[in-house]
């Protein structure tokens, strides 16, 4: 009897034909499923414009230097239209690295290319001095904010964020 084992396209992809570590697939498929609610940024004042930048900016943060191949991934596994003739295959293939592109350029052009490597604004310790806070997960969850802010207003200066995030304290208080 012969044992089949399956294995996702990405790993296979990875292993087989771009040489790299299994773990790199596992880094690539591990974020398919972040949805906008688990990324903390919910609480933080954003405008609906710069909504798309922070959400990408969280997303290409995990992926790191894999974004282009977890795009060119999603962007092959995607769907357009379930015909089978050899002219509509091609037109699809056009069609989708149309989709690439306009993403790629998409990504670039909000300076989000290696967004990964932008440091914070304002460290941990400054964060538990500004807001008065003890060392634990709400310095944690203050980060996430900072880098969400950060995210949102790209020319921000530390001064500004630090303001921000005072005001945003002060108010959380206020209604606890």
């Amino acid at each position: 009897m012969l044992l089949k084992i399956q294995n996702p396209v990405v790993d296979f992809i990875f292993q087989n034909s771009l040489k790299l570590k299994g773990s790199d697939a596992e880094t690539v498929t591990s974020n398919e499923d972040i949805q906008p609610t688990k990324v903390g940024w919910a609480s933080v004042d954003i405008t609906v414009s710069s909504r798309l930048r922070v959400l990408t900016g969280f997303l290409l943060r995990d992926i790191k230097k894999f974004w282009r191949l977890a795009l060119l991934m999603s962007t092959l596994l995607y769907e357009i239209d379930s015909t089978e003739d050899l002219l509509s295959k091609s037109f699809q293939l056009d069609k989708l690295k149309d989709i690439f592109k306009a993403a790629e350029s998409t990504v670039i052009e909000l300076g989000l290319d290696k967004v990964w490597d932008v440091k914070a604004l304002v460290d941990g310790n400054e964060i538990m001095n500004v807001l008065e806070l003890k060392p634990g997960p709400l310095v944690g969850e203050w980060k996430q904010k900072l880098l969400a802010w950060q995210l949102a207003h790209p020319s921000g200066s530390a001064e500004e964020c630090l303001e921000w995030m005072k005001q945003s304290h002060s108010k959380r208080l206020k209604m606890e």
